[in-house]
């Protein structure tokens, strides 16, 4: 599916995309902005809350710290996630792996 990217201003070619939806008889991604309202909305849904009892909040960039995580620790080399990532250094992309004790 061919995408339009709203900060180049141009179509890019046709390719899969992760987020899309259905419009008329066809598909289209998802605009940034509207990414960003669904991750507002979905954990305010939720009436989830941090532990200072805030709202918890998302940002398109936390997906990305969560998907080299989990993509590391699931076997991917870091050297993977860098290229995937588009970051000029693999320590950049070995900063993103988030491991916790258990």
């Amino acid at each position: 599916m061919a995408a339009y990217d709203v900060r180049e201003g141009v179509w890019n070619p046709t390719m899969p995309l992760l987020f899309q939806r259905g419009i008329g008889s066809g598909h289209r991604a998802f605009t940034p902005t509207a990414l960003r309202q669904l991750l507002i909305n979905a954990p305010a849904a939720t009436g989830l809350t941090d532990a200072d009892g805030e709202a918890l909040t998302f940002s398109p960039h936390d997906f990305r710290r969560i998907f080299v995580t989990d993509a590391i620790m699931n076997g991917l080399p870091p050297h993977i996630a860098q290229v995937i990532c588009g970051h000029k250094s693999v320590d950049t992309t070995i900063g993103y792996k988030a491991v916790r004790p258990a």
